[in-house]
């Protein structure tokens, strides 16, 4: 039976975060809805399927480091504070101009204080409901919605950009989920790994070189392997077909599958990308130090104008399951 529950403090900012749980008897997610409505934890078969950071949250989601402590925001991504999850942001990413989001950190979109609503359908599914507050740099108001069926560990998310700018607006819906990757660390199990769906063979794209370069391999079943290795590094498709699976070395994992539309993508078309890091021993260029082995999963639509007024949906379906049997 799905259970929404509520923790923490209220909307406070003060030393305790506040919680949504909702879930089923096989499913478990929660949520932080004063920080941008992120997905911060996501249970299955009694193992957490997100990278979540300790030094902000325990085991348990408690508060590890009160939000008045953590560092004023600057720009820089020195002062972002990564709590982890997913969540959505708005592509492109980028410092250069007002067509560019310029985060994280933010103050609206990826850390802002977001309305929640929870509501029971007639099929005892539960339906979360989160909605940004008007973001004056984008112009959009975001709105995330999860629906979690009575029974199973599947479920769908809704993302949808509403321009409330006096003026056209034009961004793509960007969703970003980070995985703990520490499990990887000294295995090579063939089973476990990344896997992109692709139509093609074009040459992935690496975005971003910090440290190393993501290893993609060749297609094979309309998928490349994406190895989990010590890098610091982004990697992008430009013929991905809509699904991204994660399976970690026992076994549990998830998949997303959502629908690759025609149209213009970000990072030279791109609709699908992979982050991977591993601890540093400094920052690196931009700011960021990268303190825990991490990936990121991120799902993009096309970049859309949006007029005054007009909306824009992105749908994307979770898959989950536990670790496999001994």
């Amino acid at each position: 039976m799905n259970t929404p529950t509520a923790g923490g403090s209220g909307t406070s900012r003060g030393s305790s975060l506040p919680i949504l749980r909702v879930g089923n008897d096989e499913l478990e997610l929660a949520f932080l809805p004063t920080v941008g409505a992120r997905l911060i934890s996501l249970r299955v078969g009694g193992a957490e399927l997100l990278w979540r950071n300790p030094d902000h949250l325990d085991d348990d989601l408690g508060t590890v480091l009160p939000r008045d402590q953590w560092p004023p925001l600057d720009g820089t991504m020195g002062s972002w504070a990564n709590l982890g999850g997913s969540k959505t942001w708005p592509a492109p990413q980028g410092w250069s101009g007002p067509d560019e989001w310029p985060g994280p950190p933010d103050p609206v979109l990826d850390s802002g204080d977001w309305r929640p609503e929870v509501l029971r359908t007639p099929d005892a599914a539960t339906v979360v409901t989160f909605t940004s507050p008007e973001d004056p740099r984008t112009g959009l108001r975001v709105e995330r919605r999860f629906e979690i069926p009575a029974a199973g560990t599947a479920f769908r998310q809704r993302i949808t950009f509403r321009c409330v700018a006096d003026h056209p607006v034009r961004w793509a819906p960007w969703e970003v989920c980070q995985v703990d990757t520490a499990m990887f660390a000294g295995h090579d199990e063939p089973d476990a790994g990344v896997w992109v769906g692709v139509t093609g063979c074009h040459e992935p794209s690496a975005l971003v070189r910090l440290d190393g370069e993501i290893a993609v391999g060749d297609p094979a079943d309309g998928r490349r392997r994406v190895e989990v290795a010590d890098v610091i590094a982004k990697v992008g498709f430009t013929d991905a077909d809509g699904t991204i699976e994660v399976v970690r070395p026992d076994g549990a994992g998830l998949r997303w599958t959502y629908h690759v539309a025609p149209g213009a993508y970000p990072d030279g078309g791109c609709a699908a990308e992979i982050w991977m890091q591993y601890p540093a021993a400094g920052p690196v260029p931009g700011g960021l130090w990268p303190t825990a082995r991490l990936l990121e999963l991120e799902a993009l639509a096309p970049l859309t104008t949006l007029d005054p007024g007009q909306e824009l949906a992105f749908e994307i379906g979770w898959s989950t399951w536990g670790p496999a049997a001994p």
